[in-house]
Parts: C-alpha cells; structure tokens; sequence
C-alpha cells in the first residue's frame, strides 16, 4: 500500500507540475493576444452569409432572428440562411414568420430526407450561401448587435481563413448553470490562448465563421464526417492543418455571442459526452495529449481526494500535486472571469473544482459506451 501511494504521489507530481504550466503558458498567452480593435468610422465592404442550423428550436430561433436583425452591419451586406434539419415542432414556421419584415436578405430551407445533422445543415446552407464570409451561430444563441463588424474587421485585417469567437451564458442560476458558465469562461480562455501560440484545440460553434473559398477548398466536412459532432473543432483542425496560422481568435467584447446553459443534469452529461467524442475522432495527437493529460490529473485529484478520506492524511507530493491543480484551475478562472466580467461566480469555485474532478473522470470512463441526445437523436460516439 506505501509502494503504491508513492508511485502514485509521484507521478502526481510530475502530472501536476505538467499541468500548472501548460496553464500558465496559456495565460501568458492570452494576456498577449491582442485585443481587436477598430476605428469609430469603419466601413465594413464584405457580403456575409450566417448560417443557423435549427432543429427542434422553436422557444429561441425569434430570439436569434431578432438579435441578428439588430445588427449594425451594413443590411445590404448581410444575407441570413436558416436551415430547417427536420424539426419535429414549430421551428420552422416561427422562423418564417420572424423573418417578415426584415431589412436584410433571407432565406429558409430543409435539407434532403436523406441528410441529417449540424454538419449537413451547414453544408446546405453553405451551397446556397453567396457571401464571401460565412458566419455560423446557433439557432439558441444571441448575438452582440456588433457582432458581425467585428468579425469581418478582423477577417480584413488578418488575412485568415477561420474566425473563432467568444461565446458566453446569459443569466446562469444554480450552482448547474453557474457551473457552466464559470468553466464556458475559462474553455474560452484556452482557445483563445491555444490558438495564439499556433497549436488551435478548442473553439465554440455557436461562434465561427470562415471564408466561403477555404471551405469549398476543403471539401468541407469531407474526412471528419464520421462523427456527427466536429462542425467546429475537428474543421478547425482541417484548416490548421492545411493551412497552419491562419485560424484566428476575434478577442473582442463586441464579438460575444450569448447562450443558455443547460438546464438538466441529463442534458449536461449528454452535452459533455458529445463533447468529448469529437476529441476521441480527432485524429490530433496535441489534443489526444492534452486530453489524457486533463483526464490525469483530475483522476489522480479524486485519489488524492479518496486517500485522505481512507488513510485521513496526503502524503507532501500527493499535496503538492493537488495543490499544483487546484492553483493553476483558480489562475485559470481569476483571468477568465476578470475579462469577462464575471468575478462573481468564483464563490463557487471549491466545489465547482470537486465537481470537475469528478464528472470529467465519469465522462472520461464511460464516453467510450455512453450515448447521448443531441437535438431529440440519439448517438453514440464514433471511437
């Protein structure tokens, strides 16, 4: 039993220190990364396409529709596609109707019977799109009225090909939500800082955009389309691999776009399985290896946690890996919630750190024979 809890300590140690400075070059990282900025007189001169997938959205697609109407990008440069991906409600006639009246082009369409999916809608909004930007949010989500300017500012300015934005939750209750919104807060973070030090791991759907030509030029979804989950991620991948530093953070407060947290246990498990199959088809070495170092050190926090309620002490290296952890997740959380502006939520960061350890060693163990509900279908992940 010391043999063990030896060995275990030190390589919780090892583990631990890895971790704490792949976090601190992350931050040093964001803290670099360059904050976009525009003049008070900037013309925006590009035709953007959004694309919003919907299936089974009919509480929240007229919010969507109404926050993209309130745009200040120019109305003649925006042209809006919904795809319809067979939704059993009322989606698709909310829609309609929420489109009447509007000042900027739109259009709403279905795919084909035999097609399902985020990855098909898009692709078929894709192929009727006409913009040389393609922008792509959610039919959940709410967008900054500056939104659009500052993506295409910084689509002019950079010369890429991928554009990842901020995306946080509005109004979290209970510690679920607050939970959520915390962790949203530091995954943004860390894709943001990833992609500034030129090795791209995470990004949200709810909040991309990428140029038409690059994504014909592709294939699209062709090669990562096993997995039904990956629109953002793994096409991220695929650019950066064809075409390394030319995927680009939009670090602005002007590029936000606004979601709900899940509201159920369920419905969270689900999301974070679904999450987690997308780095298990990947195909990525990097994130294969940042995520079984991710998986490590929470497992080995939870035994280090499970030996002092057996033995009732920690042994010095097993502390000190623990503590590396936990310090480097506050780190972690102080900067994020600094930027975006919600300090606040780290009164729940004890227990939101045990509840990490926790569920990302559940989802860790079980992802490899769990399904999950995405959008009323059931899946399970392509490993």
């Amino acid at each position: 039993m010391h043999v063990f809890i030896h060995v275990l300590s030190l390589c919780f140690a090892f583990i631990g220190v890895i971790y704490f400075l792949y976090i601190l070059v992350h931050l040093f990282a964001w803290i670099k990364l360059p904050t976009a900025n525009r003049s008070d007189d900037y013309t925006p001169q590009t035709k953007i396409s959004i694309i919003i997938p919907a299936r089974n959205e009919e509480s929240t697609i007229s919010a969507c529709i109404g926050a993209i109407s309130e745009q200040t990008y120019p109305a003649n440069l925006i042209e809006l596609i919904i795809v319809d991906d067979h939704s059993t409600d009322n989606t698709k006639e909310i829609a309609k109707k929420a489109v009447l009246g509007l000042k900027i082009a739109s259009h709403l369409i279905t795919i084909e019977e035999d097609h399902h999916g985020k990855k098909s809608a898009i692709t078929e909004g894709i192929k009727n799109a006409s913009g040389e930007l393609v922008v792509i949010t959610d039919a959940d989500c709410k967008s900054n009225p500056n939104w659009l300017t500052a993506m295409e500012h910084e689509y002019r300015q950079s010369g890429a090909y991928m554009f990842c934005g901020p995306v946080q939750i509005t109004q979290p209750r209970g510690f679920l939500e607050c939970f959520q919104s915390l962790e949203l807060c530091g995954l943004s973070v860390l894709s943001g800082a990833g992609i500034q030090l030129g090795i791209p791991l995470l990004c949200n759907g709810a909040n991309v955009a990428y140029t038409h030509s690059i994504f014909n030029k592709l294939h699209g979804f062709s090669g990562i389309d096993a997995n039904p989950s990956g629109d953002d991620v793994l096409f991220m991948f695929k650019v950066h691999q064809n075409y390394p530093g030319k995927v680009w953070y939009v670090k602005s407060k002007d590029a936000f776009v606004f979601t709900s947290a899940q509201a159920t246990w369920h419905d969270f498990f689900s999301q974070r399985t679904r999450w987690t199959s997308k780095g298990l088809t990947s195909n990525n070495r990097l994130n294969s290896l940042i995520s079984a170092l991710v998986f490590a050190v929470n497992f080995l926090s939870v035994i280090a946690i499970l030996s002092i309620l057996v033995c009732g002490k920690l042994s010095g290296l097993l502390m000190y890996g623990l503590g590396l952890k936990i310090l480097a997740d506050f780190l972690l959380l102080l900067v994020a919630t600094s930027y975006f502006g919600k300090k606040s939520l780290l009164w729940i960061f004890p227990l939101a750190e045990l509840f990490t350890m926790l569920y990302t060693v559940w989802v860790g163990v079980t992802v490899s024979f769990s399904s999950y509900n995405w959008k009323d279908r059931i899946y399970k992940p392509h490993l």
